[in-house]
């Protein structure tokens, strides 16, 4: 009888599973591979670092401690690459509102 709880469930999941794929769409792109803007979270606690890589502008916008502390975050300094293989430009992002 515990077998058959397992087997249904299984069936459950699998359909649930079918159904997800099949209403997703086609070519959607998810926000952190959209061509425009990309994102990086890494660590955890007071050494997460957020990292937005913006298109728009080739600039990497660097959110330090991204996960403690107060929920509203500043930018802390924006990485700009003019081009493959130059120099990379480090600039400090204004206090209290975010970088443009």
């Amino acid at each position: 009888m515990a077998s058959s709880f397992s087997v249904r469930d299984g069936l459950v999941a699998g359909a649930a599973l079918l159904l997800g794929w099949w209403a997703h769409g086609a070519n959607r792109p998810v926000q952190a591979a959209s061509p425009d803007m990309a994102y990086q979270l890494e660590g955890i606690g007071p050494t997460t670092s957020l990292s937005i890589y913006n298109a728009a502008d080739h600039s990497i916008y660097v959110y330090p401690n991204a996960t403690a502390g107060n929920a509203h975050l500043n930018c802390s300094y924006r990485f700009h690459l003019g081009s493959v293989g130059g120099p990379i430009e480090r600039e400090n992002c204004s206090v209290g509102s975010p970088y443009r």
